[in-house]
């Protein structure tokens, strides 16, 4: 069963990315952008779970994120997100974000983000499941402040060669739902992989596409966490 698994995991990218590619193209120009995101991970107490592992069970996050288009920066944000992990499926996070964007050029907007949700995770063989549901309030400077359900599915499993990870594929889509207008404002797919630079360091990269307004976003995504202990 894993083995049909991992060999209908790339055919499924591929309709994904047609989909993302062609189903949307026709509804607004496309613009390519880079994403870049880089997390500070800092566990703040650890416990030993029923296996005899030490595990954190509260953990810090400071992100910091650059995000760029037409030769600058068009999206700028700096935050903080606390996990408490209640078991190995579940773990509840809340956060806050603050974010200045130039998506419309010599438009800026300022925002601030307040999140709370709970992450559900769960592993299959060597498959990984993680299901994230974020309740998000935005209070947004000289316009109305929204209320947006967010939800992203990520799946992934490792390739290894000799018993070690080379790296991990993973594929996620996250949807945002806009609760004030009651519609859906914005998609976002990843494809991309995982790897593990040393003991305390990982790298995401992905191809990115983004459905929003006003133009629909092809780009690459770097994402680089560091784990402070």
């Amino acid at each position: 069963m894993l083995r049909k698994l991992l060999h209908s995991f790339p055919a499924l990218c591929v309709v994904l990315l047609v989909a993302a590619l062609t189903g949307f193209s026709q509804e607004r120009p496309s613009v390519f952008q880079s994403w870049n995101e880089v997390q500070l991970i800092v566990p703040l107490a650890r416990i030993t779970d029923g296996e005899g592992k030490s595990v954190d069970k509260v953990t810090a996050i400071f992100l910091g994120v650059a995000r760029f288009g037409r030769d600058d920066v068009t999206d700028a944000r700096a935050g903080i997100e606390l996990h408490f992990r209640a078991n190995k499926y579940l773990t509840f996070v809340t956060g806050a974000l603050y974010r200045r964007d130039e998506v419309v050029e010599n438009t800026r907007q300022y925002e601030t983000r307040l999140d709370v949700g709970a992450t559900f995770s769960a592993n299959w063989k060597q498959v990984s499941f993680r299901d994230r549901n974020f309740y998000e309030y935005r209070v947004r400077s000289g316009r109305n402040d929204i209320s947006v359900y967010r939800n992203r599915l990520q799946v992934s499993f490792p390739l290894k060669h000799k018993d070690k990870v080379l790296f991990s594929p993973f594929l996620s889509e996250e949807v945002f739902y806009d609760l004030s207008s009651n519609s859906y404002n914005s998609n976002e797919l990843f494809l991309g992989i995982t790897r593990r630079l040393n003991s305390r360091t990982e790298l995401d990269i992905a191809y990115i596409r983004n459905h929003t307004s006003p133009a629909n976003v092809n780009g690459i995504s770097l994402n680089l966490k560091i784990m402070l202990r």
